[in-house]
């Protein structure tokens, strides 16, 4: 094999070698067209927008902080060059306040209990409080920026439901309270994510999403005997209205 031969088979495998790096580099970029998945990663605030409400009928509700800490992960495949779908799981951080209309029945004795066990073993979990949405995105992309509207149906769990009741004995009339409180509940959610590509394989990200309610959370609170004595009874739709802003990063497959 003379000199120049080898030569020409080492330029023809560099020039193989390059060729096919350089598509599989262009597959990565953000502004690529090319289908592609990403995986976020954040951390942010939780805004509760809740409406107060009048008391006592909203006392009945637990309460929670208006502003907590929350963290995340979100899956995206762009399947197309206009739109693309995704999957997110959300965990908002927040200890809730037990209502003091809430009566301290053997059931509510229980849960109390199992909580303060929880707490002293696995202090985190209480406090954990989940999302989960899936749904679509709008695609728009140029040289290092992206900017992905999306609308979604989702799963939350705002405060515990809650069941508990208690007997007792009062001018020789035997009572029973009862109280309920639901406020888990499916969510719309409306979110615009803009990234900014620092590598070809990943790009910071600012998230910010909007979760409206498409159910109304209620707390319950009655006294009978032989017949209904009292009700106290409290229905909002705004329970779980929360604003989401958060940054992260994308890794780009």
């Amino acid at each position: 094999m003379t000199k120049s031969y080898r030569l020409t088979l080492i330029f023809l495998f560099l020039s193989l070698v390059s060729y096919g790096q350089q598509p599989q580099k262009l597959n990565n970029h953000i502004d690529s067209r090319n289908p592609k998945w990403l995986l976020d990663i954040t951390a942010g605030a939780n805004i509760d927008l809740i409406y107060p409400g009048v008391a006592p009928g909203s006392e009945l509700f637990d309460s929670k902080p208006k502003v907590v800490p929350m963290t995340g992960f979100r899956l995206t495949y762009l399947f197309s060059d206009i739109i693309g779908g995704y999957a997110r799981v959300q965990l908002n951080l927040y200890k809730t306040k037990k209502s003091t209309y809430n009566p301290s029945g053997i059931v509510s004795i229980i849960e109390d209990i199992i909580q303060r066990l929880v707490e002293v073993y696995m202090p985190a979990v209480p406090k954990i409080h989940s999302a989960l949405d899936v749904g679509i995105i709008g695609r728009f992309e140029q040289d290092k920026w992206s900017i992905h509207p999306g609308i979604g149906l989702g799963y939350m769990t705002y405060l515990p439901n809650r069941e508990s009741s208690r007997s007792f004995k009062q001018d020789g009339i035997i009572y029973t309270e009862s109280y309920s409180q639901r406020a888990s509940f499916h969510f719309l959610n409306f979110g615009l994510s803009t990234r900014y590509l620092l590598f070809d394989g990943g790009a910071l990200l600012l998230d910010i999403n909007f979760q409206q309610p498409l159910q109304k959370s209620f707390a319950e609170l009655s006294v009978c005997a032989d017949h209904l004595i009292k009700r106290e009874f409290y229905q909002t739709s705004t329970a779980g209205r929360n604003l989401n802003i958060s940054i992260g990063y994308s890794f780009l497959f």
